[in-house]
């Protein structure tokens, strides 16, 4: 969610209640105690259910062990439900230009509204349907998505976040440049090496394989022009493939240049904003 700023009116309306419930889910570090120590164990039921999904797959557990990660897995669902209702019921408040059902309906349909779901409602879906044991198992892989709402608290991540949806357009055409290099590649590769080597090189996705393994200068050695042409054709793709994948990089190394100044300017504004505002718990206290 966006956080609020010093001037949300409907901060400063909201009862104690939805402010405390605001600042624990998306603003810690205004928020008082309470706030912090909710913050805190959603981030260690985050990673302990990351790692539990390892755990599970493990054979050779005691009946006791795996009672216990049953039971912490309905407890886990419990709070990410509980916390998915909580965003919900603050939504106005981090999106405080819109009407409530407009910014309700905007973190639901948001990427991090649809993570927060799939990290309660699959595995509660299972309680009330019956599931066979591959339904039960993608459920399990499905919880993985929890490990992604470890990005609010990770001021990394939430930079690469933001680094990715401002350079965007930039991103998408360096993309398009990689794959219209792959595919031509892969292409010309197939229709020159598929008739000395059909066992090989036998289709274009085949081709595609070797492309983006020499444009990634992975190169495996499973896959070897042996034509003359084919060899050119490799060393073309190799040259042209240090400046396509130049070009992302740049990209990226700008992007968070720039994104880390901004982030270093918003801390200090907000630095000068908390020396101003009062937290949550001195409102308790007035």
């Amino acid at each position: 969610m966006t956080a609020a700023g010093p001037d949300n009116v409907r901060l400063s309306q909201a009862s104690a209640l939805k402010r405390r419930a605001f600042f624990a889910t998306d603003d810690v570090r205004r928020g008082g105690v309470a706030a912090r120590v909710f913050g805190t164990l959603i981030f260690v039921l985050i990673v302990a259910n990351a790692l539990l999904v390892f755990v599970e797959a493990q054979p050779g557990f005691p009946l006791w062990v795996y009672t216990a990660f049953w039971v912490f897995g309905i407890a886990s669902t419990v709070c990410f439900g509980i916390e998915y209702a909580t965003r919900v019921w603050v939504a106005d408040i981090a999106y405080p230009d819109m009407t409530p059902a407009r910014a309700r309906m905007r973190y639901a349909m948001s990427i991090m509204g649809i993570i927060d779901l799939l990290a309660w409602l699959p595995g509660m879906v299972s309680w009330f349907v019956p599931v066979t044991a591959q339904m039960l198992s993608g459920i399990r892989i499905i919880r993985l998505v929890r490990l992604i709402k470890i990005s609010r608290y990770m001021k990394g991540i939430r930079s690469i976040s933001r680094v990715f949806e401002k350079r965007r357009h930039e991103i998408v055409a360096a993309f398009m440049v990689l794959a219209l290099l792959t595919v031509t590649a892969s292409v010309l590769m197939f229709q020159v090496e598929n008739p000395v080597q059909p066992e090989r090189f036998d289709s274009v996705f085949t081709g595609m394989y070797w492309a983006m393994t020499t444009i990634t200068s992975t190169g495996y050695g499973d896959l070897v022009p042996i034509t003359p042409i084919g060899r050119f054709i490799g060393f073309c793709t190799m040259v042209l493939s240090i400046a396509v994948v130049a070009i992302p990089a740049g990209i990226f190394s700008a992007g968070f240049v720039a994104q880390f100044r901004e982030d270093d300017a918003n801390a200090a504004d907000r630095k000068r904003d908390a020396k101003r505002e009062p937290t949550d718990g001195e409102h308790e206290g007035e």
